[in-house]
């Protein structure tokens, strides 16, 4: 940060406060005006935003309807000049990425329309945007979102990173890495690299050939900027790491069905571990979907619905689309259906892998060795009517206590 930039009392912070206050104006009656957040303001006022964009200037000089000469003293003041005559081009400066006015990258998928509760997670997440004394958290932050398939990682990192995307002003980055998904192999960290790049519009001509040297460039890229990254469906760590950025300013935000604790030994990641829906929860999810009043006539069949999903999202979800596409078909129909074990995977698939409970179980059996795969599926199986004894388990077996809501379940096949 140049010295004529250093806090609020001087060069181009000091100068739009100064601007602001004389025209009377609040941060926020400031934000509304010129199209941007009081946050932005208060870093451009405290000195933490070293060089605003350029149309961010505009904006702000429109919103404060400056004249000539002032107005070319607040771009100036934006622009110092000891600062660009000492510093170097950064690699976004000399491949032309990122100037004012350039491609902002916003990758974030669409946020579920009926997304319900979380709330506990919601407020755990936004907690580990708290600034530092700085103003903006010093440290690269990893929120690590764990949990079992179709529990709704993927739902509650989109509605969320939706919610703080304007933290980001330099962008969201994001890629599915298909660590455990039935539709296609995962994605390489070199592939997701690739991918970033491409997002970031980096000229073909100016990315090197080897991936090594892909990484160097998208970090030495994200250095200095803030941008939101969402990493979703990874497989472990090791499809991570080559992914962080090298710099501080930016969040990335992974989902998995694994744990991820190397990462969050060795990077400092935050685990955020996602349960099942409180019943509370479950309900007022097939409510949003299916309206209260169909809801509400059939009260028992809603809680029934409820526990025969296991409280799980998607298998709430699909559940949902079935009655809403049939809306004639009472909610007890459903009920009789999924009370039938042998029949109940069935039951919960919506017509593609994203949509189907089996699909998605079944890429987590794969994952697993063949004694712990044999060791889920006699945890599926129901129990015997005669007093004859279960069936042998190998001494080989893990002892890892499964989820609770697939134990009761029929193994996918």
């Amino acid at each position: 940060m140049g010295a004529d930039q250093a806090g609020p009392g001087g060069g181009f912070g000091g100068l739009l406060r100064r601007h602001r206050l004389a025209a009377g104006l609040t941060q926020e009656e400031l934000g509304e005006r010129s199209g941007l957040t009081a946050r932005a303001i208060a870093d451009m006022e405290g000195g933490r935003t070293a060089r605003p964009y350029r149309r961010s200037v505009r904006a702000l000089a429109d919103a404060l309807a400056l004249a000539e000469p002032e107005r070319t003293l607040l771009e100036r003041a934006s622009r110092p000049v000891a600062l660009a005559a000492s510093a170097a081009p950064s690699p976004s400066a000399r491949l032309g990425i990122g100037e004012q006015g350039g491609p902002v990258p916003r990758q974030l998928p669409a946020a579920v329309g009926c997304f319900t509760g979380r709330h506990g997670e919601l407020a755990a997440l936004t907690s580990l945007l708290a600034p530092g004394p700085g103003g903006w958290a010093p440290t690269l932050v990893i929120p690590a979102i764990a949990g079992t398939a179709g529990v709704g990682k993927t739902a509650l990192a989109v509605h969320w990173a939706h919610r703080v995307a304007d933290r980001f002003p330099d962008g969201q980055l994001y890629v599915n890495l298909r660590g455990f998904d039935p539709s296609g192999s995962p994605v390489t960290p070199a592939d997701a690299v690739r991918r970033f790049l491409d997002a970031m519009q980096v000229p073909a001509s100016q990315i090197p050939p080897g991936p090594e040297a892909q990484q160097d460039l998208y970090r030495s890229l994200l250095a200095g900027r803030r941008m939101l990254i969402v990493l979703d469906n990874a497989s472990d760590a090791g499809q991570v790491r080559p992914l962080l950025p090298g710099g501080t300013g930016c969040l990335v935000l992974v989902t998995s069905r694994s744990q991820l604790t190397s990462l969050i030994a060795t990077e400092g990641a935050h685990p955020v571990t996602l349960d099942v829906l409180s019943p509370a929860e479950a309900t007022e999810l097939l409510e949003r979907r299916l309206g209260p009043e169909r809801t509400a006539a059939e009260s028992g069949a809603v809680t029934e619905l409820t526990r025969l999903c296991a409280r799980l999202p998607l298998a709430l979800a699909i559940v949902a689309a079935r009655a809403a596409v049939d809306p004639g078909q009472p909610l007890a129909a459903l009920v009789s259906e999924l009370r039938d074990a042998s029949g109940r995977l069935d039951a919960l698939d919506a017509g593609d892998p994203a949509a189907s409970m089996r699909a998605v179980f079944s890429w987590s059996t794969r994952q697993l060795s063949g004694e712990a795969a044999r060791m889920f599926r006699l945890l599926g199986t129901p129990a015997p009517t005669s007093q004859s004894p279960p069936p042998p388990v190998s001494p080989a077996a893990p002892r890892t206590k499964p989820a609770p809501c697939c134990a009761s379940w029929p193994a996918p096949t």
